[in-house]
């Protein structure tokens, strides 16, 4: 709140708007308040549930839980430059103004809340080219699915009035989810790549998309079933990205694991 009030001349939100039943209630700031607390909870909330099988020191774990959620935050943030209309800086500004608190806190939970274990960070042992495929595959299928929403009109975009920024914006969005995926992948590995998609796609970015997507029904009218399928379509492309790399992870594992035996 505190960032926010220093860059209040870059906000992004409207001084007169369709106001929310939550809004027109407790008004406008103690409205931001409430999803503050349950933003930050849940992402807080996120991390307890897996920072037991991040490798590192306690303050590494905790950077970089919030730096994969901040970086998520941010971009998502620029979104609004082509859905609304708002200047890229003041968009770039707000973003700024959550993702530093999502780092800070982060930080704070991995100091505060968690134990340095030993277990080997195995995303190091990655080749270049493992890494560049993982983000491939999640900037591709993030960008052919978001546009094929965009052209059915099923989800609301920007695509018509700036094309090429939602065309960047998409697939950078999905670059950024692929980071994410490199960041705290290893914490949702299971024994099948359906089991790991399930909780990478749908616990740690779908609680965390959830809590930043459901800001906009939080505070205006009429905004709701957009933010669904936004969340919906989101989790489900980046639990599938999610899923096709853990299947090749898997495979070029046994098939590195075949020839050493061999």
């Amino acid at each position: 709140m505190f960032f926010h009030i220093m860059a209040s001349n870059y906000s992004t939100t409207p001084k007169v708007a369709d106001w929310s039943f939550c809004v027109i209630v407790l008004g406008l700031p103690l409205t931001l308040v409430v999803w503050y607390f349950i933003a930050f909870g849940s992402i807080a909330f996120t991390f307890y549930m897996f920072e037991d099988k991040l490798p590192g020191v306690k303050s590494g774990k905790g950077l970089r839980y919030g730096m994969a959620i901040g970086i998520l935050w941010l971009w998502g943030m620029l979104e609004g430059v082509s859905l609304s209309g708002n200047p890229l800086i003041n968009e770039f500004f707000t973003g700024i103004c959550d993702a530093i608190p999502i780092i800070l806190m982060g930080l704070l939970l991995g100091i505060f809340t968690t134990k340095t274990n030993n277990i080997e960070n195995t995303k190091k042992s990655f080749s270049l080219k493992k890494i560049l495929l993982s983000v491939f595959i999640f900037s591709t299928i993030f960008l052919v699915g978001r546009y094929f929403f965009y052209y059915t009109n099923i989800m609301k975009s920007g695509y018509q009035l700036s094309p090429y920024f939602t065309f960047i914006w998409t697939l950078l969005m999905g670059t950024c989810t692929g980071v994410t995926y490199l960041l705290l992948g290893q914490a949702t590995q299971s024994s099948s790549a359906i089991l790991s998609a399930i909780k990478f796609g749908i616990i740690i970015f779908g609680i965390n998309w959830l809590a930043f997507v459901v800001f906009i029904p939080f505070v205006f009218k009429g905004t709701l079933i957009d933010s669904i399928i936004r969340i919906i379509v989101d989790t489900l492309l980046v639990s599938l990205s999610c899923y096709i790399s853990e299947s090749l992870e898997k495979k070029f594992c046994s098939r590195g694991s075949a020839q050493n035996s061999v």
